[in-house]
């Protein structure tokens, strides 16, 4: 294997990445991985190393946290100063981990690190709203202002259980809004209750969000809903787990490789669960555009 850098979140899950580094560092270690090792103060600093490491040298970079702090890896690989750029490995140590998920890469932490060392490589899409890169879903209205609620609480609140609570918790105020979206040049003017433009399957910690989506085809899976009221969306979210949502007659889905939203409210933007800024939004493709290292088939 190439020469490595690992990328350490200290605060992801309220410090479970800080926590079973050592172990993992070991595992590597005695399986004769090669490897430096960063931990970040900020976010911004873990993308800035991503973007460096393929001209210091490294050709793998592996991510020791949750999705967030994978978001910020990717946003690091897709500035990289080499082509292509470094290798993506994943040690799952996070609140949700929807991207290791997809990858059918192990939650568990030693079995992940063994798949870095006998896994196999698997070239992907990337998604990118505005100037943000994402790895697993974008979108806008519902869900982002669900994500800015709980990006602020406690960390010991885990998995699905912060999202449903934030979704419970947003739902008593929130109201759809006039939008105006623009589905591969076609248009529509809507009541949009959310769109998300999904690169992988799932979020919030196990929502099946984009049934249909797909992380090499080369387009965005599309789900939008419009205006939903508080007792449909109570309806409609346990069918959210299943795929079964985008049966509801106000929930349509499509495919994509460009989509626009505009409205007149300042909407709310997230990427990978992170706000990155409001409206307007689009969300585009970029296909093949990292390597990212999985089980073997």
């Amino acid at each position: 294997m190439s020469r490595a850098i690992a990328i350490i979140n200290p605060s992801s899950a309220k410090g479970r990445a800080r926590r079973a580094w050592p172990e993992i560092s070991a595992t590597l270690h005695d399986a004769g991985l090669s490897f430096d090792e960063v931990t970040t103060h900020s976010p911004q600093e873990g993308m800035e190393r991503a973007a460096l490491a393929g001209g210091d040298g490294y050709g793998t970079v592996i991510s020791v946290g949750g999705d967030g702090t994978t978001h910020w890896t990717v946003n690091g690989l897709m500035r990289s100063r080499t082509s292509p750029p470094p290798t993506l490995a994943i040690i799952p140590e996070g609140t949700a981990n929807d991207f290791p998920r997809c990858l059918s890469i192990p939650l568990n932490s030693r079995a992940a690190a063994r798949t870095i060392l006998d896994g196999s490589r698997r070239r992907v899409d990337v998604g990118q709203v505005n100037d943000r890169y994402f790895a697993t879903i974008s979108g806008v209205g519902f869900d982002a202002e669900v994500a800015h609620l709980v990006n602020r609480w406690p960390r010991w609140i885990r998995g699905t259980t912060v999202y449903v609570l934030g979704i419970l918790q947003t739902l008593i105020t929130y109201r759809p809004v006039d939008a105006h979206i623009t589905v591969d040049g076609k248009e529509q003017r809507l009541k949009l209750f959310l769109l998300a433009a999904a690169n992988t399957n799932w979020y919030g910690g196990g929502m099946y969000m984009a049934p249909h989506a797909s992380i090499e085809d080369g387009l965005l899976a599309v789900v939008y809903a419009t205006d939903l009221t508080k007792l449909e969306t109570l309806a409609v979210l346990p069918k959210v787990f299943s795929g079964r949502h985008l049966q509801h007659p106000k929930v349509a889905h499509t495919t994509a490789r460009d989509v626009r939203v505009d409205s007149a409210a300042p909407l709310a933007i997230h990427a990978d669960g992170e706000i990155v800024g409001t409206v307007p939004a689009v969300f585009r493709v970029v296909p093949r555009a990292i390597e990212v290292i999985v089980p073997k088939a």
